[in-house]
């Protein structure tokens, strides 16, 4: 009766704080869990994953019979086992939850044990296409049509969606989640709204891009079903794409544009039309001869990135492509590419 009464009470908490409705905690860390997510929410964090997280160290606690709010390091161990098939990066991101958590309760008065997190470096290598292969993808969306057996294929909004992703950067939950209202086809720029650091930002965009953006709206309205739609990239029944329909196309693309596919997990993905944007930009105002003091800001900014140091791998991605481009920054931005020099005695000594 007590975990009956104790359910639905939470049901109603995880109501009311707008929390999913299918994320319960039944352990005495509850509804401190509770209060921790709907913190990071109001300092504008988008915490989803981190709901599964704190639920299985919930699950554990419970199992545990753990009575004291207060998490152990043996605790935290346990948690922070490696699961069968995991990741490195899918492990380092749950201990990290755990961690940000056990200092939320420490801030709280409750005395917990901070564990450390395991080192992680991505070992992925951002696939960036040529000027030639983007062509040759702009090329083959332009010449897709629908089968005849399904006329609600959302192809026709494909060819657009491409070029806005390689024309300004933006993340491709980024361009999904635009509304019609956030177009602004006068003055030329998109607005983006929750982005991944939490804050709306204002995105430039190019005369031709406008036009496809125009010329894709006279299509889309033409369908009475896209009438109610509030999304910009819909489907001709006006439902939203879909992260995975568009991943599938984008696949049947760069296979048709003959560009290899290394298999699941090394690309291209279509993340890495952000990363051609950047390097591309970042070529152009190098042609343009202007230097990376003025462009790295620049471009992080617009990207959305929340300090320099997100943007940074791209001047290296640039530099491989465009090897002119370190013989024109090696003065202004030496410590982007440090010279190391060996000590041969202090390497025999150690």
């Amino acid at each position: 009766m007590f975990w009956r009464y104790h359910r639905f009470l939470l049901l109603f908490t995880n109501r009311k704080e707008g929390i999913p409705m299918n994320r319960i905690y039944y352990s005495v860390f509850g509804p401190y869990i509770l209060q921790f997510i709907e913190l990071k929410n109001s300092l504008g964090y988008k915490y989803k994953d981190v709901g599964y997280t704190l639920s299985s160290f919930d699950r554990l606690a419970l199992e545990k019979n753990v009575s004291e709010i207060a998490i152990t390091k043996e605790l935290t161990d346990e948690c922070g086992i490696k699961r069968p098939n995991e990741s490195e990066k899918t492990r380092h991101n749950r201990i990290q939850n755990l961690s940000q958590f056990s200092r939320f309760l420490c801030d709280l008065g409750f005395r917990s044990y901070i564990p450390k997190l395991p080192p992680f470096k991505s070992t992925y290598t951002p696939y960036i296409f040529s000027k030639d292969e983007m062509q040759a993808i702009f090329r083959v969306c332009d010449e897709m049509a629908p089968s005849c057996r399904n006329h609600n294929s959302s192809v026709f909004a494909i060819p657009l969606l491409i070029r806005l992703l390689y024309g300004t950067g933006i993340r491709i939950s980024e361009a999904l989640y635009l509304s019609c209202c956030d177009i602004d086809l006068h003055d030329k720029y998109l607005i983006i709204r929750n982005c991944k650091n939490g804050k709306d930002r204002m995105v430039p965009i190019s005369d031709s891009l406008a036009n496809v953006c125009e010329e894709y709206l006279m299509y889309r309205n033409l369908s009475p079903l896209t009438g109610k739609a509030n999304r910009f990239f819909i489907k001709p029944d006006g439902s939203p794409l879909s992260m995975f329909n568009v991943y599938k196309w984008f696949r049947r693309i760069i296979y048709t544009a003959s560009i290899s596919h290394g298999g699941r997990g090394h690309g291209p993905r279509l993340h890495d039309l952000r990363h051609t944007f950047s390097v591309h930009s970042l070529a152009a105002m190098s042609e343009s001869e202007v230097d990376l003091y003025y462009s790295l800001p620049l471009l992080s900014t617009y990207l959305g990135h929340q300090s320099l140091e997100a943007t940074d791998s791209y001047v290296r991605l640039t530099a491989e492509m465009y090897p002119d481009l370190i013989k024109k920054t090696s003065d202004i931005c030496s410590s982007v590419f440090p010279v190391i020099t060996a000590n041969i005695e202090d390497d025999e000594t150690d």
